[in-house]
């Protein structure tokens, strides 16, 4: 008995002793602590391409609200925008917000042309062409071509903008038409906003590409006239409150001078009363064809309409 209790106190002494010289060794109890202190790895979230698709387009939705606000919500705080029109990196909400305030002035739109989407682990990059169409202080539509990449990253299920490049294409279509020809200037984003109009501004398309026989004909432009009402007058009051500030992009088109016009909704509230709302608006509304349209082509405008939330 005397001897199995001295192996047993043998085998207690040698556990401890082993278990101090673990302890005791440099970064030993530092490591058993991270491992127990570091939470675990962070899963993968793979977005599709057609949700890559539509962060964009939401961008672009932002863009038509003509909000800054809006679309500086789209970015991450910590994002870097390098814009088209401005030297300066905006490394900061704050920063990006300034951008946009300048540059909504223009009223733009953007359509990709090309596109490439690679996909990651909580991360999805969109590179390729767009062009921007824009309308300056007198009210003269223009488009800039550029290259574009936005690198999107996930964080607790939302994917925001963490990166946007976008930059004027550098080479020229033909040696007396540079591709970039229509491209604002360095400072265009503190040009001052064009003169106010009714309700919502009507952007004039641009004509399509003309024969060089009929280059001498005006290009052909359809504009709002006059609106005898506003939008917010076709909603009811308690629609109206739950409409508020929100915005509607319409495509408004002719065939010519005398012909009907036809209204699509390009940019839809997510309000159905909203969307309705434009359209009465906008057919109700006098339009202006301009110009020489091509025989059975049609010409176009996008047209933002805001709403307001005023008096209620």
């Amino acid at each position: 008995m005397l001897a199995s209790a001295d192996n047993l106190l043998q085998r207690l002494v040698a556990t401890t002793l082993l278990t101090l010289a673990i302890w005791l060794t440099p970064g030993a109890a530092t490591a058993a602590q991270s491992a127990k202190m570091d939470p675990a790895p962070t899963a993968c979230v793979y977005a599709k391409e057609s949700e890559v698709a539509d962060l964009f387009s939401s961008w672009n939705l932002a863009l038509a609200s003509l909000d800054p606000a809006k679309v500086t919500a789209m970015y991450w705080p910590d994002a870097v925008l390098l814009p088209t029109v401005s030297n300066v990196p905006r490394k900061n909400t704050a920063a990006i917000k300034d951008y946009f305030v300048h540059f909504l002035q223009r009223f733009p739109r953007g359509e990709i042309t090309e596109r490439t989407i690679h996909l990651g682990c909580n991360t999805a990059m969109d590179m390729g062409l767009y062009v921007f169409s824009v309308m300056d202080a007198n009210g003269r539509a223009s488009s800039v071509a550029a290259r574009y990449t936005f690198v999107y990253t996930q964080k607790n299920g939302v994917w925001k903008i963490q990166h946007h490049h976008s930059s004027a294409m550098p080479e020229t279509t033909s040696p007396a038409s540079p591709s970039h020809a229509a491209e604002p200037s360095e400072h265009a984003h503190d040009a001052p906003p064009p003169s106010p109009r009714q309700e919502a501004p009507a952007v004039s398309a641009e004509a399509p590409p003309r024969p060089a026989s009929a280059a001498s004909k005006a290009p052909a432009q359809i504009r709002l006239a006059s609106a005898s009402r506003t939008a917010n007058s076709w909603l009811s009051p308690e629609q109206r409150r739950k409409v508020g500030r929100d915005t509607v992009g319409l495509k408004v088109c002719a065939t010519g001078r005398s012909t009907a016009r036809t209204f699509e909704v390009s940019a839809p509230s997510p309000f159905a009363e909203a969307n309705e709302a434009a359209l009465s608006w906008a057919r109700a509304a006098r339009w202006t064809v301009s110009g020489e349209p091509e025989p059975q082509e049609s010409v176009c405008a996008q047209v933002v309409v805001r709403f307001t939330d005023a008096g209620l």
